[in-house]
């Protein structure tokens, strides 16, 4: 992809050069201003700068964009393109770096829904959340939304889908949402608990915490194992395994689909599995790995199978969830 938008941008006259950020195993594209120097010159410190700044934010970035989108590819084209619009910016106008970012990649999601998907369903034909803005219940929609997002979200409209991904999903304030949707907190509050409305009135049938507690159990154990007929027992043949980038290697998907590609995963993250006890998190069976967690599994249980688990390491959906245990 960066091979592809450096071949874009030499073609609009705006010399690039790669630069790989130290400790990094991304290459990125950095534009030289003035275009490209004769034998290549040299990557200034103020690029590389730029280069650490943005990488330090690409986790989080490619991981808001995915939730969003629901795609592994337009989140990577999308925090991409994020990155060729942060070259161009003077940085001294940038208060908080974070923020610009992840406005950046937010309304490029809604530009690409835009385009690319059609939504018949207006605003008001979505039902309102019962009980108003309750967080105990946003709460548990926090966890509930990664298992219900693939088959509702997309109903959504775009501006409703940023709404409820970045607040339940990320803990983003109302205020923040609005400035990104160009409209005012109190609208963003609406979109989200139509949006929240609609996620409820979809979502799969809840199950037995005693049937939750020794699935999620006996797939703890068989990962720690490296039990594949033991993991078989416990997941569907269409489950699907979402996750935050932190905790996957450079490239790696943010969904995977199909319980032999999900065990074979789960094979390479065994030391991982190693670190891992059974928690409540949001008064549901979960896991957590390591002490602080670094990482929490939510997983969703039908008739005894998993049917999809996400595992969540971006800090700011560590710091939304409540984990005992």
């Amino acid at each position: 992809m960066t091979e592809l938008l450096a071949v874009h941008r030499a073609r609009r006259g705006r010399g690039v050069r790669r630069v790989a950020v130290d400790g990094s195993p991304f290459v990125r594209s950095v534009r030289l201003r003035g275009g490209l120097p004769e034998g290549g010159g040299a990557v200034t410190a103020e690029d590389t700068q730029r280069a650490a700044v943005f990488d330090r934010e690409r986790s989080h970035l490619l991981a808001v964009a995915f939730r969003i989108l629901g795609s592994d590819a337009d989140a990577q084209d999308v925090v991409q393109e994020a990155w060729t619009k942060y070259v161009r910016a003077d940085v001294e106008e940038i208060r908080n770096t974070q923020a610009w970012l992840t406005t950046v990649v937010t309304r490029l999601c809604l530009d690409l829904l835009r385009r690319s998907r059609e939504y018949p369903r207006e605003p008001e034909d979505l039902p309102e959340a019962a009980g108003g803005e309750n967080p105990e219940e946003v709460a548990l929609l926090a966890a509930e939304l990664t298992a219900a997002f693939t088959v509702v979200v997309e109903e959504l409209t775009p501006p409703q889908r940023v709404a409820l991904i970045l607040h339940d999903v990320f803990g983003a304030p109302f205020e923040e949402i609005g400035h990104i949707l160009g409209t005012t907190a109190g609208s963003a509050k609406k979109l989200a608990s139509r949006a929240r409305g609609r996620v409820r009135h979809s979502e799969w049938p809840d199950v037995e915490s005693s049937e939750a507690h020794r699935v999620v159990s006996a797939f703890m154990k068989a990962a720690q194992q490296g039990d594949i007929d033991g993991l078989v027992e416990v997941l569907h043949p269409d489950v699907t395994r979402t996750a935050d980038p932190q905790v996957l290697r450079p490239g790696a998907s943010q969904r995977v689909h199909g319980r032999k590609a999900v065990i074979e995963e789960t094979g390479a993250m065994r030391a991982s599995a190693r670190r891992a006890r059974l928690v409540l998190i949001d008064g549901r069976p979960g896991i957590a790995v390591g002490a602080k967690p670094l990482a929490a599994l939510v997983f969703h249980v039908v008739d005894g199978l998993i049917v999809h688990y996400d595992v969540i390491a971006d800090p700011r959906r560590l710091a939304l969830l409540d984990i005992e245990g």
